[in-house]
């Protein structure tokens, strides 16, 4: 029987932040967050999720690095709950940022609300999700069920990431004749340009793996 396993492969850290995340013009960055979220936190009525602190670089690893050494060396309080450790993800913006334009923004935005005497690293900060170069869609899906996964037969990806209950499968815009195909998929969220992907690294209570693809039916092995 023919195995789909044996065609992945596994993604290291650097592999992932080196040499799949599409490659940046002179205008663009890179966007990470460390985020303060937990799915049995909010099932006991927390209310912590909150970005604690974000970076932008050209340089993926050295970002991650050192939101590595912030997560693991300062404690955080939110609306006067202290964070766990297992509570604060490393994430990072899927698409490119184009910090050029967005930096325009941010410097018309200041001179409007001078008078306000305002935060132009804020303002700044604001402005950078806004400005996306929009190359990766991310599909959703919040289960292990083979059936969601075959109704994407016939599309390209090229990316899984396993997350706690499921998937991320990216799918590039330029490998997709007709990107309003996955709007049709049954029982997966679609997200675009603003999407907010796991860095492949210990999140806490689960390490989500990057593995290449070139076709859904790689992800079945990944089911038991």
């Amino acid at each position: 029987m023919f195995s789909y396993s044996a065609l992945m492969r596994k993604l290291s850290l650097e592999e992932y932040l080196n040499e799949y995340l599409p490659k940046l013009n002179d205008e663009e960055t890179y966007l990470f967050y460390l985020i303060s979220r937990d799915r049995e936190a909010k099932r006991q009525g927390l209310k912590i999720d909150k970005v604690l602190y974000r970076i932008w670089d050209v340089e993926p690893l050295k970002a991650v690095k050192i939101l590595l050494a912030i997560r693991d060396n300062v404690e955080f309080e939110v609306k006067g709950i202290k964070i766990r450790k297992e509570w604060i993800k490393i994430m990072h913006v899927l698409n490119p940022v184009n910090i050029s334009k967005a930096s325009k923004e941010a410097v018309i935005r200041f001179l409007q609300e001078c008078e306000k005497k305002p935060d132009i690293s804020k303002i700044l900060f604001s402005e950078l999700p806004r400005h996306i170069d929009f190359k990766i869609f991310m599909v959703d899906i919040d289960s292990k069920d083979r059936k969601i996964i075959e109704q994407m037969k016939g599309l390209k990806p090229r990316l899984v990431l396993t997350t706690r209950r499921g998937f991320h499968i990216h799918f590039w815009r330029e490998d997709l004749e007709d990107p309003h195909v996955l709007f049709e998929l049954k029982d997966v969220e679609i997200k675009t340009r603003d999407s907010i992907e796991y860095v492949p690294i210990n999140q806490g209570v689960f390490t989500p793996e990057a593995y290449e693809i070139t076709d859904v039916e790689e992800i079945y092995s990944l089911l038991d």
